[in-house]
């Protein structure tokens, strides 16, 4: 029997946590999977790990043993991918950063400007394209660094989440489903259940665009049913459409700065608040701890908290 870094990292998240929920939604993962994988963990290794007390879950004497090890090898194998990221640094300098165009030019301009004052020797390279593009091209080594909207940290790279992504969706201020939204706790924006708009138009983004994979979540609610559809790839297009009363649109919310809507509009949390994806910043394993991508990274973090 050999153990796997996924279930070593659900192992040490039950541990940091002591609580399945909040570990779960740090894996970002459902509950169930998370207990699944720490009973069949538990069944392989012949001995219970964890035991739940009043309040918490707490390791047992053999758990704490596990946790341990477990701490260890991950510490490990970071390490080495440090290692492996420094003999990896491209020998011309320079530093290539990819993000979706909507974020392209709201973010890159100030980042670009401080960067080159922190780093003259180095040119700050910059792409814009959609989520499975940037992720293919950090993978293969052909960017360093990518911006993006991600459903799941993805265990072959460094994942440093910023902020939680609600989708958002946009209607005129007239519109008979703005009086049923719910102000909720800590939530910028109110809520608004995607039942409340059967029937209504919708425009929407084309599959290859990271938006659209939430927008599916929404055709998946039991009880909800849209009128026509429409793709568009313009999710600025689709506000100014929606802000004239010719149907529903969506956005993420660190969008709403780049919109450029004259018309007054309304947005609203929708769809299901346990799956909300992260805005997220994603780097070759173990290159989050470079000093020249640690610059970076700390000056994207101070650029989005101006769209919060």
């Amino acid at each position: 029997m050999s153990l796997n870094f996924k279930q070593l990292r659900y192992l040490c998240a039950l541990a940091d946590t002591g609580n399945y929920h909040t570990a779960a939604q740090k894996l970002f993962v459902t509950q169930p999977t998370l207990s699944i994988a720490i009973k069949n963990l538990e069944t392989s290794l012949g001995t219970v790990l964890f035991v739940r007390t009043a309040r918490e879950v707490v390791p047992t004497e053999a758990g704490k043993i596990v946790i341990a090890y477990a701490r260890r090898i991950l510490e490990l194998d970071q390490e080495m991918y440090q290692k492996l990221g420094q003999l990896c640094q491209p020998s011309k300098q320079e530093l290539r950063i990819g993000t979706y165009l909507i974020l392209y030019a709201l973010l890159m301009p100030t980042l670009i400007t401080e960067f080159h004052q922190l780093h003259p020797e180095i040119n700050l390279a910059t792409l814009h394209c959609h989520y499975a593009a940037l992720e293919k091209a950090l993978l293969k080594n052909n960017l360093d660094l990518i911006l993006c909207v991600q459903e799941e940290p993805n265990p072959l790279l460094d994942n440093i989440q910023l902020k939680k992504e609600h989708l958002l969706a946009a209607l005129p201020p007239d519109h008979p489903a703005c009086q049923k939204a719910r102000l909720l706790p800590d939530l910028p924006f109110p809520y608004l259940d995607i039942r409340e708009l059967n029937g209504d138009n919708f425009y929407i983004q084309y599959p290859h665009q990271q938006i659209r994979w939430q927008e599916n979540k929404l055709w998946e609610i039991r009880g909800f049913q849209p009128g026509r559809i429409k793709e568009t790839d313009s999710i600025d297009l689709s506000v100014r459409l929606a802000s004239e009363g010719l149907g529903v649109a969506f956005t993420m919310e660190s969008y709403l700065k780049a919109l450029h809507v004259q018309k007054p509009i309304r947005y609203f949390i929708t769809g299901d608040l346990k799956t909300c994806p992260w805005l997220t910043i994603c780097v070759p394993r173990g290159h989050s701890r470079l000093p020249v991508i640690r610059d970076c990274i700390r000056l994207l973090k101070k650029e989005i908290q101006t769209l919060c």
